[in-house]
């Protein structure tokens, strides 16, 4: 059977995408290479204008009865800790685990309709947007589609093979996760708040999800792991002794599970739309900064982006240039002024003086503060 639309990727993107495809009638296929449920790398921060999209998928109310966290306080510190930004966010935000969200909104996809499979890996994508594509998974098996939308995150074999320019850059950052639980309360991370804490060369985001446990990110420059011998708990460790006020938070706490979930190769480039004819959204399109918390809210805001102009393409309503032109239009429209902020906030994290700079401004004129959050939300 040939499908209307064929999504590669079964994270927030990928499902948000399939289940408003799906509801407009569309035949869907989502093709995720990871068993589900599964944790990925991730500030598992949903900004506040995430409300709205998950109202719309219909999973709002799951989110909440999930326990997602209520997170209503920012707070920033300069790298030598000892003073800090704190200001409240323009609205509640939610704290809640990829692995979670990622299994919910998958199987949302399926009620909506769409045929979805985990553990399938999609090796090659041939045709164009106006004739038709066919795409190949890792066992061989072939499925023809009338559009193909990568949602496969940061970085994935399509981009290899679609010979995608920002392979050719240099991606100079690494990242790692994992979960922490309180051994000391008191000195934890404080119930509604999320806390960003730079070291020279990196920074680290705190956040409550639904599980009670501390989600703890760090992303730094590739030089910085080099230094520590290439060993992330040496790496870790480091960034503690650099940053008094993140290692007081982290001696009140305790790692779950054996090791960090780690990504290299980052980058926070603009990528693009479109590539070999795959419309992209989510990361494959752009990432933006993880100091700004808004890489979630961002990937289920592209998918309502480009359900509109592909519905309207698929329903004949659209020509093929028309659909793209329109997607472009709206996803730089829409984060454009995000990502130029965020890439300008993320090389002052990684610099200490400016950093503590930044900081010191946004305490002496809280408004800077405020408004720079609210620039870098939807």
């Amino acid at each position: 059977m040939g499908y209307d639309a064929i999504i590669v990727g079964g994270g927030l993107a990928g499902s948000a995408l399939a289940t408003h495809l799906a509801r407009g009638g569309q035949r869907v296929l989502v093709l995720e290479k990871r068993r589900l449920p599964a944790g990925k790398l991730c500030g598992e921060f949903l900004s506040p204008e995430v409300t709205d999209s998950l109202r719309g998928l219909g999973v709002l109310a799951d989110v909440r009865a999930a326990g997602a966290q209520r997170i209503e306080h920012a707070r920033i510190t300069a790298p030598g800790g000892g003073e800090a930004f704190e200001s409240a966010l323009p609205a509640p935000a939610l704290g809640f685990s990829r692995r979670r969200l990622d299994a919910l909104l998958f199987e949302n996809a399926r009620t909506a309709g769409a045929d979805a499979c985990d553990q399938t890996k999609v090796r090659a994508v041939e045709g164009r947007i106006g004739e038709g594509f066919s795409v190949k998974t890792a066992s061989g098996d072939r499925f023809a589609g009338r559009l193909v939308f990568g949602a496969y995150g940061r970085r994935g074999v399509l981009d290899r093979t679609l010979e995608r320019p920002f392979l050719d850059e240099d991606a100079p950052l690494v990242a790692f996760k994992a979960h922490y639980a309180a051994t000391q309360p008191a000195r934890a991370l404080p119930p509604g708040g999320i806390e960003v804490h730079p070291f020279p060369g990196g920074y680290c985001g705190l956040a409550t999800v639904e599980t009670g446990h501390v989600n703890a990110c760090w992303i730094a420059r590739t030089s910085a792991l080099k230094g520590a011998g290439g060993d992330p708990e040496a790496m870790v460790e480091e960034s503690l002794s650099q940053n008094p006020a993140l290692a007081g938070r982290m001696s009140a706490m305790e790692r779950r599970g054996e090791s960090f979930k780690a990504t290299s190769q980052v980058t926070l480039r603009t990528k693009s739309c479109f590539s070999g004819g795959v419309c992209m959204v989510g990361d494959t399109a752009g990432m933006i900064a993880p100091l700004c918390g808004d890489g979630m809210a961002m990937a289920l805001r592209s998918a309502e982006l480009a359900a509109g102009p592909a519905q309207a393409f698929l329903d004949g309503r659209r020509s093929a240039a028309e659909f793209r032109r329109n997607y472009r239009r709206a996803w730089r429209r829409a984060f454009r002024t995000r990502l130029a902020l965020g890439r300008l906030a993320h090389r002052s994290g990684l610099r200490p003086l400016l950093a503590s700079a930044v900081v010191r401004a946004f305490r002496w004129a809280p408004p800077l503060g405020r408004w720079f959050i609210r620039q870098t939300r939807g």
